[in-house]
């Protein structure tokens, strides 16, 4: 049922951003026919797990993130955007009755496909669905001060919805906040006792490369008539 939300919230989404395009159309200029670039930030990332309330607290962890993307315009208004980036999540968690207290670590190759709707041209949202790769899984333990390998504790894809805003400001730089919640468990059977969902807020900057979208004007000329 609730991915099945999700998937009513961005279907009511798109259609959203099809009127207002159509509203908007008028007072628009023409956004570039494509644009590419590279970015890097911090993430803020922790993990939910349903039915562990008293059992174990769970803390964010500061992780970065650096990538680079792509999109392609449709309209004035509405593009596709792909991204791939490197992405470390995990979290700070700490057992309740035991002194068991680690960091687990997570490295992913993120790979998101949204829809970028921009309004005015300094300021875009988008959202879209995103699968990520694990690429390593460490664990750092505040007792014993070592750290090891976890990778058999998690799976190696991760699946989740990205919700953002981005402001597009001048010098081709950009500023991007988004939102991205797992949709589905991140660890292996046998691994942990409960299921647990990724989730982290990105604050990125970046630098845009644009193509501008030409447009072709027919010249004029004076023909004489013979009297």
């Amino acid at each position: 049922m609730q991915k099945t939300g999700y998937l009513v919230f961005l279907l009511l989404l798109l259609v959203n951003f099809t009127i207002v395009d159509a509203q908007t159309m008028y007072n628009r200029r023409f956004q570039p026919r494509y644009l590419f670039g590279v970015k890097a930030g911090v993430n803020v990332a922790s993990q939910y797990s349903p039915g562990s309330q008293g059992v174990f607290e769970v803390k964010s962890i500061a992780g970065i993130n650096a990538g680079g993307y792509y999109s392609y315009f449709l309209s004035r208004v509405i593009a596709v955007q792909v991204e791939l980036s490197v992405s470390v999540k995990g979290s700070h968690w700490k057992e309740n009755y035991y002194p068991d207290e680690a960091k687990d670590i997570l490295t992913y190759f993120d790979l998101p496909l949204l829809i970028r709707y921009q309004p005015l041209n300094l300021i875009s949202f988008h959202a879209g669905p995103q699968v990520s790769y694990l690429a390593r899984a460490m664990q750092y333990d505040y007792s014993t001060g070592l750290k090891g390998a976890i990778e058999d504790y998690y799976k190696s894809l991760d699946f989740a919805v990205v919700l953002g805003v981005e402001a597009n400001l001048s010098y081709n730089i950009d500023l991007t906040l988004r939102y991205v919640r797992g949709l589905a468990s991140v660890y292996a059977p046998g691994g942990y006792n409960y299921q647990s969902y990724n989730n982290y807020f990105q604050l990125t900057a970046g630098y845009r490369f644009e193509k501008e979208m030409k447009l072709q004007s027919k010249s004029k000329t004076n023909i004489r008539r013979k009297r």
